[in-house]
């Protein structure tokens, strides 16, 4: 066997290594998380807690809590049950598109798309400052999609 050969498998074998240690890393840290899957919403279903109504728009979210709405944030209660109702524009207005909205720190993942109402359930069990964003591509102005919320006592 040759030098050159030798050094093809040293680098095929250290690739490979490196290669499993990242998928175990992977698997195991997504392994700890549940994730929250939204559902789609079905008539007369009955929607545990505050009713927080979540509408995609290019290129910003619409928030509507208890008649107050704002835009890109807004304010929970932890340990307070809350329903998201998610939707985007109807169908048929000229910035109708699909949105995925993704809050991370609560395993949160729910599509909005037109016409159609998915929602969540959650409980915030901690406080602070978190972030939200589409994570869906919608357009020019893709990126502008996100903002925060806080969970306070």
């Amino acid at each position: 066997m040759n030098q050159k050969y030798k050094v093809e498998i040293i680098w095929i074998i250290a690739v490979l290594a490196v290669l499993f240690a990242s998928m175990g890393i992977n698997f195991y840290v997504t392994g700890m998380k549940s994730f929250s899957i939204a559902t789609k919403e079905t008539p007369g279903e009955h929607l545990n807690g505050t009713i927080i109504q979540v509408t995609g728009v290019q290129w910003s979210w619409s928030f509507e809590i208890n008649g107050v709405k704002s835009v890109d944030n807004f304010t929970l209660i932890v340990n307070h049950t809350y329903t998201m109702v998610v939707d985007s524009l109807p169908v048929g207005t000229g910035q109708a598109v699909i949105h995925d909205l993704l809050i991370p720190q609560f395993g949160i993942q729910v599509y909005a798309v037109p016409g159609q109402n998915n929602t969540i359930t959650f409980t915030p069990d901690k406080t602070g400052t978190f972030i939200f964003e589409c994570v869906e591509y919608c357009g020019y102005d893709h990126y502008k999609m996100r903002g925060y919320f806080s969970v306070v006592k």
